[in-house]
């Protein structure tokens, strides 16, 4: 009991030593005294200056506490003037007692305006990396391996951090920076607040408010935030004033940092998506995921049942992936369930055209397996419906950097007419009124095709464009440098073949294109039909046409067309013009006969056309058209200007023989070889023809003059002798 006793007084008497010593430096140390050794120790440290401008106070009991008015810390040399790191205040405290004891119980740090410049130069020197210097065994061995201190909490008030890199030319600013927490204890939760201004340069500023409860065991190196709840207002150019906001919350978020496994579980974001273009009420947005789990170790990702919704559209799916550290590589399937565009596009403030069938863009969806990288992002397997069409196969960016676009489609039909804008209504007008003025050009995107990287194959079961009906077709795509081929171009068309090679080249201020396309054995009545609703010309044929042209809409294409063309058909019919019972009328006419009556519908057949021609500035010239019929024959020449649809042709007919409907042959046997001029000219969809049989009797007359001149010079000529020989 005795040595109890003496060690109780010894005891006491060491806590009343303590307690002297305290009072002792609060009665006699001012920490002010020792401004100048602090700033030694760390210039000496650091190689930085440290200017302690507001007052320093100590108080020691219960809490060991300094607190520190104003405070700066030079920046690194060639940085500047401005200050690496400045404060307002501080305050940090120890209790005493259990530090008598051996351990360390940190009270509530405080820091407050706290201003730190972290800066990148021109030639990518960092402001800080001269601090990270230090003797790592020194620091390992300032650190030691003790107990870890309790904290009471945290307090930052009205700071900053500015990020400017001036390499890269720029800004980013952390601003209004508060932050507040409770007791911080390793392995025991904690509830954490905090809320800062986000400034991107001058063009974007976000609004940060975030609330969660943390538990960070420090032993064990693993971390939880339980159901984080994150909220921004997004504010700067291209949206509205008031901002966009953004709600994130999760109901935890994991991290075990020894062995790289972080986990997050039942995410949910919302935002009402605002600006320009949008309808005032904004554009609902929610995007959720059940669990996203990332192995740092094994370098895998697992994103499992996402989902994401857009004024009504969802979007669900779900990602993979490996290698996520060096070379990610990331798949997983995407599905667009079935919506309207026509009723879903105008929730996004988006109005759909009038188009020619109002009933298309009634349904669209979408499925797929998206497969990405860092470098190229795709979609596989598509299958893509909109309306009744439906394409099929794979497209994707293969290089972010260079936009090298790739797609391999397979669409089984298209009727592309069905989108364009409706035909003017026709209202009756006049007879001598002019037609309305035909519809403007397009323009050529020859901006878009100077940017253009692209390379694919499209096949389209059955598909209808301008109104021309195409079946099997194929056409493949190679687009770079401004320059653009569509080769292959085949497809089948009105019992025939269609096969072209179409490139583009895109100048600076035109495109320039050139072409060499074929059809074979092609029905042209039904493609007559298709393309300009006529049906005045049959005949089955092929054609060959090879050219070039350049400009910035259809309209200069068509005025600068230069190329060569020839063509055949066989067993064709002209509708509208009967040439022989032109060839009669006008032969009544001359004769002063009675106009016969035409014994049928009014209509030319042939067995054969042929010809070539020449396109200068759109215009062809055609010197050697050759028309094949039971009983004539023409030829001749002609030109036919393609911009102003116009055809001016001089042909000579020639009578083979006297067909027996709807004429007296015995009457009409004068005609037989007889050569007779042909005009054919007006519209392209309007042709008159009219044959010249004042010009055949013209000619018929000279004919016979000479006959008889020549039946008086040989008289003239017997007489003649008759005179000199007598």
């Amino acid at each position: 009991m005795r040595v109890l006793k003496i060690a109780g007084y010894v005891l006491g008497a060491l806590v009343a030593l303590v307690i002297v010593l305290v009072v002792c430096v609060m009665l006699f140390v001012d920490p002010n005294d020792y401004r100048d050794d602090i700033s030694a120790a760390v210039e000496s440290r650091t190689g930085r200056k440290l200017a302690l401008t507001g007052d320093l106070k100590l108080s020691v009991f219960p809490w060991i506490a300094l607190e520190t008015g104003a405070a700066t810390l030079s920046d690194a040399p060639g940085f500047g003037d401005e200050p690496f790191v400045s404060i307002d205040g501080a305050r940090v405290s120890v209790r005493l007692l259990p530090l008598l004891r051996g351990r360390l119980e940190v009270g509530k740090i405080r820091l407050d305006g706290a201003r730190i410049r972290l800066i990148t130069d021109e030639q990518g020197r960092d402001n800080w990396e001269d601090l990270g210097k230090r003797d790592e065994t020194q620091a390992q061995t300032e650190t030691g391996s003790g107990e870890l201190p309790t904290i009471a909490g945290l307090e930052i008030t009205n700071s900053s951090v500015t990020m400017e890199n001036r390499k890269e030319k720029s800004r980013r600013v952390v601003r209004d920076f508060n932050l507040e927490t409770g007791r911080l204890a390793s392995g025991e939760p904690f509830d954490l607040k905090t809320g800062f201004v986000l400034d991107q340069d001058a063009s974007l500023s976000v609004k940060v408010h975030v609330a969660t409860t943390v538990t960070a065991d420090l032993e064990s190196n693993t971390h939880r935030l339980a159901d984080p709840r994150i909220d921004m207002t997004v504010q700067g150019q291209g949206y509205p004033p008031e901002g966009i906001p953004v709600q994130l919350h999760a109901r935890s978020l994991s991290a075990d940092i020894g062995h790289g496994v972080h986990q997050l579980d039942g995410l949910t974001l919302t935002t009402t998506w605002k600006g320009d273009g949008f309808p005032a009420a904004g554009v609902p947005v929610s995007v959720q995921a059940q669990q996203l789990l990332a192995n740092l170790e094994t370098q895998t990702l697992d994103l499992t049942e996402f989902s994401a919704e857009i004024a009504g559209a969802k979007l669900t799916g779900g990602l993979q992936g490996k290698e996520i550290l060096d070379a990610p590589q990331l798949r997983g399937p995407l599905r667009l369930e079935r919506i309207s565009p026509r009723e879903w596009l105008p929730k996004l403030g988006i109005e759909l055209p009038a188009t020619a069938d109002p009933a298309v863009f009634s349904q669209l969806s979408f499925s797929g397996n998206v497969v990405a990288t860092k470098d190229s992002a795709g979609l596989e397997d598509v299958q893509l419906t909109l309306d009744d069409t439906t394409a099929k196969g794979q497209a994707g960016i293969a290089n972010f950097e260079a936009k090298a676009l790739r797609f391999d489609l397979d669409v089984d039909r298209i009727n592309a007419d069905r989108y364009l804008a409706p035909k003017p209504a026709e209202a009756a007008k006049p007879a001598r009124e002019e037609k309305a003025e035909k519809a403007p050009p397009t323009e050529i995107p020859i901006e878009m095709l100077r940017t253009l990287n692209a390379r694919g194959q499209l096949r389209i079961g059955e598909a209808i464009f301008a109104g021309v009906k195409f079946s099997k077709l194929r056409l493949g795509v190679n687009a770079r440098d401004g320059k653009v081929r569509l080769n292959p171009a085949e497809a089948s068309m009105y019992g025939g073949t269609y096969s072209g090679d179409i490139g583009i080249e895109a100048g600076k201020d035109a495109a320039r294109v050139s072409f060499s396309e074929q059809v074979n054995s092609v029905a042209f009545a039904p493609l007559l039909k298709d393309m300009f609703e006529s049906e005045r010309f049959s005949g089955k044929g092929s054609a060959t046409f090879k050219g070039t042209a350049s400009g910035r809409n259809t309209d200069d294409l068509m005025n600068t067309l230069n190329g060569t063309v020839d063509f055949n058909v066989a067993e064709g019919v002209l509708e509208g013009a009967d040439l022989w019972y032109e060839i009669r009328r006008a032969r009544a006419v001359l004769k002063q006969e009675a106009v016969p009556e035409r014994s049928g519908p009014a209509r030319t057949t042939f067995d054969a056309l042929r010809g070539t021609g020449v396109f200068r500035d759109g215009v062809m010239s055609n010197n050697d058209l050759d028309v094949s019929m039971q009983y004539l024959k023409i030829g001749g020449k002609g030109t036919l200007d393609l911009p102003k649809s116009t055809l001016d042709y001089q042909l000579m007919a020639t009578v083979l023989k006297i067909p027996k409907e709807g004429a007296d042959t015995s009457q009409m046997q004068d005609l037989v070889d007889a050569q007779i001029p042909v005009k054919v000219t007006g519209k392209l969809d309007d042709p008159k023809v009219r044959p010249d049989i004042h010009d055949y009797v013209k000619g018929r007359v000279k004919e016979e003059l000479k006959k008889e001149e020549e039946k008086l010079k040989e008289k003239l000529g017997e007489k003649l002798k008759d005179l000199f020989t007598r």
